[in-house]
């Protein structure tokens, strides 16, 4: 189902265009990724589709039951809470369409926030800040996610975990759009079609990405191995005789090892799935 249909759209600034004849759709379980250069567009496209910028022509249809959660490439605010007050009071904003408390905490520590909870916001490095930019967009349980340059001021690893959360959007019906100046080959795996703005004009790109490419995973159990987490448990194609084994996109490879080890289990095998 399509969750946004962007048709015919322009933006001009100051007689210049930021883009025109934009046209391109969302749809769930689906992630665009958006590539050009600084200053050709990107963000004032995003901004139109999150509402704060206005186009000069051209339409953006929203399908009914759309929330948006947007994280902008650079946050205007100067939080002065907490970390934990701030996203707190974000999450009880979206009343009964919010995360739970406890999701919003499980990925609070999964991103490595939790030591900085009772730090002021403003206080923070700016890739601290970008994650939680990230998990304040995400505790309102958008099914539509607009990122802007999100894996800015990001060790590989934490891209990785944020790559593992927006999966999981998409995996539950979410749309998500990622927009950066380049997206290297770690990125485009997730991607299910990308698009390139350059001389003010969208052109969709010609697939290179490996989102198709798969591998299995095996993992011995041990007595003091606990339940898998429901995340994890759509991707068991087998458990049996102390053996479980997952099937899943080869993006995915090193986020999922790392939460079965966390859970105790031991890899045995990882093997690549031909198609």
């Amino acid at each position: 189902m399509k969750l946004i249909s962007v048709n015919d759209l322009s933006l001009q600034n100051n007689g210049y265009f930021a883009f025109k004849h934009v046209a391109f759709s969302l749809s769930q379980n689906e992630i665009i990724g958006i590539n050009g250069d600084n200053g050709t567009g990107k963000t004032q496209l995003l901004e139109a589709i999150a509402n704060s910028q206005t186009p000069d022509s051209g339409t953006i249809a929203y399908t009914p039951g759309v929330r948006i959660g947007y994280v902008p490439q650079v946050n205007p605010q100067l939080i002065d809470q907490t970390v934990a007050k701030y996203l707190e009071e974000i999450r009880r904003l979206s009343k009964d369409l919010a995360v739970r408390k406890e999701q919003l905490q499980g990925m609070i520590t999964f991103l490595g926030v939790s030591p900085y909870l009772n730090q002021p916001v403003r206080q923070l490095s700016v890739g601290l800040q970008r994650r939680i930019d990230f998990l304040a967009a995400v505790a309102g349980h958008p099914n539509v996610l607009l990122l802007d340059e999100p894996f800015a001021f990001q060790t590989s690893k934490t891209i990785q975990k944020i790559l593992s959360l927006i999966q999981d959007l998409k995996t539950n019906g979410s749309g998500i759009i990622l927009s950066g100046a380049h997206f290297d080959e770690e990125i485009n795996q997730y991607l299910d079609a990308g698009y390139l703005l350059e001389n003010n004009t969208l052109t969709k790109i010609e697939s290179t990405t490996n989102h198709e490419l798969k591998c299995l995973l095996v993992f011995s159990v041990h007595p003091n191995s606990v339940a898998v987490t429901s995340d994890i448990e759509r991707y068991i194609t087998s458990n049996l005789n102390n053996v479980v084994k997952l099937e899943l996109p080869l993006a995915m490879k090193d986020a999922l090892v790392e939460k079965m080890t966390r859970l105790n289990y031991r890899l045995e095998e990882v093997k690549r799935v031909e198609d």
